[in-house]
């Protein structure tokens, strides 16, 4: 019984954990980002998904450097669901051609929550020979390095 509620708890965990960014262009070379990550395993890693978004929308605009501005963060939990136990006893008893019985029972239930995490941030690019790329984010080398700089 144990073995099928945690297999269950791992199914709905694994079920409700997602990341997912949105972009939005504001110019010729900036965008705004926004991550919403749900689960332990996506929460962890959405400061590293918006960089590797970041690298990758720098790139492919054909900009070598970014700088990150107006960055915002929040967190918190979403209801993913109810993990429930029950348990009981019967009893029955015959006489003659009447059967009586009886049944006792308990069950219990538990919320379940997954983390969320919310990142929002407006990416400004440049040109390697543009001054706002001197101290800016090399956008291969965050990409090289999956976005955990």
């Amino acid at each position: 019984m144990k073995r099928i509620m945690m297999s269950a708890l791992l199914s709905a965990a694994l079920v409700t954990s997602c990341a997912t960014t949105s972009e939005m262009p504001l110019a010729q070379n900036m965008v705004r980002l926004d991550t919403n990550a749900s689960g332990l395993i996506f929460t962890s890693a959405a400061g590293a998904i918006t960089m590797k978004k970041a690298a990758e929308a720098t790139l492919r605009r054909g900009y070598s450097h970014f700088r990150l501005e107006q960055a915002q963060t929040a967190s918190g939990s979403r209801f993913v669901g109810m993990n429930t136990y029950g348990s009981g006893t019967a009893q029955a008893s015959v006489y003659g051609n009447t059967a009586y019985g009886s049944y006792s029972g308990s069950s219990f239930s538990t919320p379940m929550y997954a983390p969320t995490a919310q990142i929002g941030v407006t990416v400004v690019m440049f040109h390697a020979n543009e001054a706002g790329a001197r101290g800016a984010f090399d956008a291969a080398d965050v990409l090289a390095k999956k976005g955990k700089v």
